[in-house]
């Protein structure tokens, strides 16, 4: 026998859950995602042969549109677009990267492992594959992928960065080019800091 307002209750309560869920969610994505950040300190512990390999200057500039698809395929497929969440593509990932290591101020350490860590994954793919990383297959990105971060120090080092760079632009005001109209923000429930940064403030300018 239901007795009246017992559905509303029983609404309320599941509701109340399915938030609590979506609030652990979130949570648990971001202390992982605190992993990410630090392993960018991958890079130091390289090997001397392979970090000096990795971090040779390049004439880089801008993405070349091969660079711009490749790097923003591995984007996709590491933080992949949820039914309730956004994707490496709807936080703008390749494009913050790109402005992340072309600011004024990185480490040319950072800009050239990124960079050509690029090379090394067309040349892996092309060796395992014979194709382009972005005419794979989703279970052939997966598992090169895999194997990169499990069975290479460079890939390893590398991926680690490309993740790092999609948080930061999930996280980012998005004066920094990432994180269009605060959906990563929105999605998080995050309340910004005021003021926010004036465009002739923004880091790099300054």
């Amino acid at each position: 026998m239901n007795y009246p307002g017992e559905h509303q209750s029983d609404a309320n309560s599941k509701a109340e859950e399915r938030s609590h869920t979506d609030r652990l969610g979130r949570r648990t994505f971001l202390i992982r995602g605190g992993a990410a950040f630090a392993a960018v300190t991958a890079l130091a512990g390289l090997p001397y042969a392979l970090r000096k390999e990795l971090t040779q200057e390049t004439s880089f500039v801008f993405f070349s549109s091969q660079q711009h698809q490749t790097v923003a395929a591995v984007q996709e497929h590491l933080f992949p677009k949820g039914p309730d969440s956004p994707g490496a593509a709807d936080v703008n990932a390749t494009k913050y990267l790109e402005w992340a290591i072309t600011v004024s101020g990185v480490d040319p350490d950072i800009r050239n492992t990124a960079v050509n860590g690029i090379t090394r994954l067309r040349d892996a793919t092309t060796e395992r594959f014979e194709t382009t990383f972005t005419e794979l297959e989703f279970a052939q990105k997966e598992q090169l992928l895999r194997y990169l971060a499990d069975e290479t120090r460079w890939g390893r080092a590398w991926l680690s960065l490309v993740l790092t760079y999609i948080f930061e632009a999930l996280l980012s005001d998005p004066a920094y080019g990432g994180n269009p109209d605060q959906i990563g923000w929105r999605w998080l429930e995050h309340q910004p800091g005021f003021p926010r940064p004036p465009a002739d403030k923004l880091y790099g300018r300054l």
